[in-house]
């Protein structure tokens, strides 16, 4: 027999509610460097050849998303074929690019891979970034950082690694379950008699 109405709208909404909460993982940031606000970019695109290589310091993590800002002189978003590296190894996801305001009258945009493996850094050395914008259609620059690192002129990027859900939203979830749980055996209960 089937559930009352009442019963299967209410199931239906506590699964609503559960799923969207387990999706509220949110992204802790473990390194930013903002871009500067002038056109400070070095060249990064296949006419330069090699990737740029850029040294961030940081402890033993799990990077999930990398971010990037960057312009063009040349060509734009829609010509995109980016290769990022950490450490020597390929990144795989997709790119995305949002608009990020202007530096000396060029447009800025913000570069964002969310890897599909996260990458995990066992620290002891500077994690080594290689990244090159490698269509044949662009010139384009990663843009210098609001920041230095001893004499050297850092790019700006930001690193990022997924957050667990915090201790209260976890009972939730487990509050969810048993509620989806006990209206199931219940239905099943009623249905019997």
């Amino acid at each position: 027999m089937k559930s009352p109405p009442i019963l299967r709208k209410l199931e239906s909404g506590l699964l609503l509610c559960c799923a969207l909460l387990s999706a509220n993982v949110s992204a802790a940031v473990i390194v930013e460097r903002l871009p500067t606000a002038t056109a400070t970019g070095i060249q990064a695109d296949n006419s330069s050849g090699a990737p740029y290589s850029e040294a961030v310091s940081l402890a033993a993590t799990t990077i999930n998303h990398f971010a990037w800002w960057g312009y063009y002189l040349g060509g734009g978003p829609a010509d995109d074929q980016f290769v990022a590296q950490f450490d020597g190894a390929s990144l795989s996801g997709s790119v995305s690019s949002f608009a990020a305001g202007q530096v000396d009258g060029i447009d800025l945009y913000r570069y964002e891979l969310a890897l599909t493996t996260p990458y995990v850094f066992a620290g002891g050395t500077d994690l080594q970034i290689d990244l090159i914008n490698d269509s044949l259609n662009v010139e384009w620059y990663w843009q210098g950082a609001d920041a230095s690192v001893g004499s050297h002129a850092p790019r700006a990027l930001r690193l990022a690694q997924n957050e667990l859900p915090e201790p209260g939203l976890l009972a939730l979830l487990a509050a969810c379950g048993m509620s989806l749980l006990l209206l199931g055996r219940q239905s099943s209960a009623t249905g019997k008699r």
